[in-house]
């Protein structure tokens, strides 16, 4: 559901309508709780939940910011699988000019075929969260035009060799692309941090405050920051998904732009 929501919904958008949500959400709880409990509006005891709050608030920060930081270098990582990729591809395709003719225009096109599929097919099935059949089966032709090849020379034997060698790490890179396209976050990790947002802004809100205006103030900038950091986190923990994603550009630049 969340990675629906990125992917039909702008992500500014989506902060937009969360921030108007959370800040309704304080004002209503903090006027509730200056309502129910009255010791509130005297800031009662505020000397000493205050400081308390800020060793919590540090606490989550750090897990936050932890989470965040790994889920950032995830999508850096993604970002360089398909780059590897594409890299990839690119060196067979230089290769394949040492080869013979006919051998050479095979693979060539075996690889434009398969790039234009990952782009146009593979690109929009990741955004789910899955892979594309019809690339996964123009990958095993580029195997097949590379089988077919019958190198005769010294040069063309080198260049074959290294040629196998780069499929070889087309097809891991191409793995470990699509395993960083189901993205998410282990259940236990949102559970704890959904809990510890609501501990926080809870907390927040408890600490009263002569001033209403104060009272609201501390437990608003609190949960929007909060609720800014999950989008993020959230957008990030699908690197293929939204509107901070991977992009394609590497399969049609380079050596792979011939085939655009």
């Amino acid at each position: 559901m969340l990675r629906d929501l990125l992917n039909d919904v702008p992500l500014a958008v989506i902060v937009l309508c969360v921030l108007v949500l959370v800040t309704a959400a304080v004002v209503g709880a903090v006027w509730a709780v200056r309502r129910l409990v009255p010791a509130t509006r005297d800031g009662f005891h505020a000397e000493v939940s205050a400081p308390m709050l800020g060793v919590v608030a540090a606490v989550f920060g750090l897990l936050l910011a932890f989470v965040i930081v790994i889920a950032y270098e995830n999508y850096l990582e993604a970002r360089a699988h398909a780059s590897r990729e594409a890299d990839a591809l690119a060196s067979i395709v230089r290769d394949s000019e040492a080869f013979p003719a006919a051998g050479g225009a095979g693979v060539r096109a075996a690889i434009g075929t398969y790039v234009r599929s990952v782009a146009e097919d593979e690109w929009p099935a990741m955004r789910e969260g899955t892979d594309s059949d019809a690339s996964r089966g123009r990958l095993d032709g580029v195997f097949a035009a590379l089988r077919a090849v019958e190198p005769r020379t010294v040069t063309e034997r080198a260049f074959y060799e290294d040629a196998v060698r780069q499929l070889n790490d087309t097809l891991e890179a191409r793995r470990e692309r699509i395993e960083a396209a189901r993205g998410g976050l282990p259940r236990e990790l949102t559970l704890l941090l959904l809990f510890s947002s609501l501990v926080i802004v809870g907390y927040a809100v408890l600490v009263g405050s002569p001033s209403a205006g104060f009272h609201v103030l501390g437990p608003l900038a609190i949960a929007l920051v909060v609720a800014v950091s999950l989008i993020v986190l959230a957008d990030l923990s699908y690197p293929f998904s939204g509107d901070v994603s991977v992009s394609p550009e590497p399969y049609r630049s380079g050596a792979l732009a011939q085939f655009w």
